[in-house]
């Protein structure tokens, strides 16, 4: 083996997107389209990164896509706001899954191991990313953020710092819709 690696993520895709961009769409113009902020593409649960030998990642897919199948789709029921790493220093703000994602993690460490490779970082908490802050790799600082974007976003994310003024509109406080995941999908960086 040469020793070079090939490194990628496990996610679950949001079958009908529509409803969290909907979400999201709505979320960054209350927000007043904050200029740190950026809106998430393609909605899905990142659920796990992964690192195989390079020589691998060929039998690596092919053992994932029949174990993907396996596993199928999900659907439950989105309700309330994540952010990360925390709520004074949210550099993504999502939407809560209540996804069990280490049901997922022994059988993909076992099919990683299998091919010499292993979960590079995960599990996260399940969730829908909708805004994310910086720039890869830079944190977002409150700084950055006007007084303004964060009375507001703190508004939607605990009613206790509600003012008149901050009130936000109902289909942002809590958001609570059924949402379906397709089957987990592999893809290289």
């Amino acid at each position: 083996m040469d020793g070079r690696v090939v490194t990628g993520w496990i996610a679950r895709p949001v079958l009908d997107p529509t409803t969290v961009e909907t979400v999201r769409d709505h979320l960054y113009g209350w927000l007043g389209a904050p200029e740190p902020y950026r809106r998430a593409r393609s909605p899905h649960v990142s659920v796990f990164g992964v690192r195989v030998p390079t020589v691998e990642a060929e039998a690596v897919e092919a053992d994932f896509g029949a174990f993907a199948e396996s596993v199928g789709t999900w659907r439950g029921t989105l309700s309330g706001y994540h952010v990360h790493p925390s709520a004074r220093n949210p550099m993504v703000v999502a939407l809560d899954v209540p996804l069990d994602l280490g049901r997922l993690a022994s059988p993909i460490a076992d099919l990683l191991a299998r091919h010499g490779g292993r979960v590079g970082r995960g599990p996260h908490p399940a969730h829908v990313t909708l805004l994310k802050g910086g720039v890869r790799g830079e944190e977002l600082q409150w700084a950055q953020i006007d007084d303004r974007t964060r009375e507001r976003l703190a508004a939607v994310l605990d009613a206790g710092h509600r003012r008149p003024s901050d009130d936000p509109p109902d289909p942002l406080v809590a958001p609570t819709f059924g949402i379906e995941l397709g089957p987990p999908e592999l893809a290289w960086n």
